[in-house]
């Protein structure tokens, strides 16, 4: 092999590896990459999370027994991951307004159950007029736990 072609040839492999690590670095900071990232972590966080019944109805007894006790924080990690921060902060104010007690007396009311679809149960509570006063929606996580997804 003569020297020119021994040159081409390394000019050629480091050119492809230039390449393949152009499109490495490209595809890192690509908003698929970052998508793609995000839903795996998402995807663990669920899978980790520990809290929530094996049943809706269990889901909503523990849900109603954290608020018994005034622990609003232990209350919403009943919820879906997105909805936790929001539920944690509304409880609270809940809880510093004296209004739990209220909560706590609605959710106790007869619950008429409905499937919404594989893996989704829907709650509807009736007011003393027997109108539909709340709706709650309850989806069954990656984990098998059942979450309030809806309240």
């Amino acid at each position: 092999m003569t020297k020119f072609a021994g040159v081409m040839i390394a000019i050629v492999l480091v050119g492809g590896l230039v390449l393949l690590i152009m499109q490495y670095i490209r595809y890192r900071y690509s908003p698929e990459y970052r998508v793609e990232k995000n839903l795996k972590e998402i995807e663990k966080q669920y899978a980790e999370d520990s809290y929530g019944g094996n049943t809706p109805e269990e889901t909503l007894a523990l849900f109603i027994s954290a608020l018994k006790a005034g622990d609003t924080d232990l209350a919403a990690k009943y919820f879906v991951l997105d909805a936790q921060e929001q539920w944690r902060e509304d409880l609270a104010v809940m809880k510093e307004k004296e209004l739990l007690g209220e909560m706590i007396k609605d959710l106790e009311r007869k619950k008429y159950k409905y499937s919404i679809s594989d893996g989704q149960i829907g709650f509807d509570i009736a007011n003393d007029q027997n109108e539909i006063a709340l709706t709650i929606l309850v989806g069954r996580g990656p984990n098998t736990k059942w979450k309030i997804v809806d309240f």
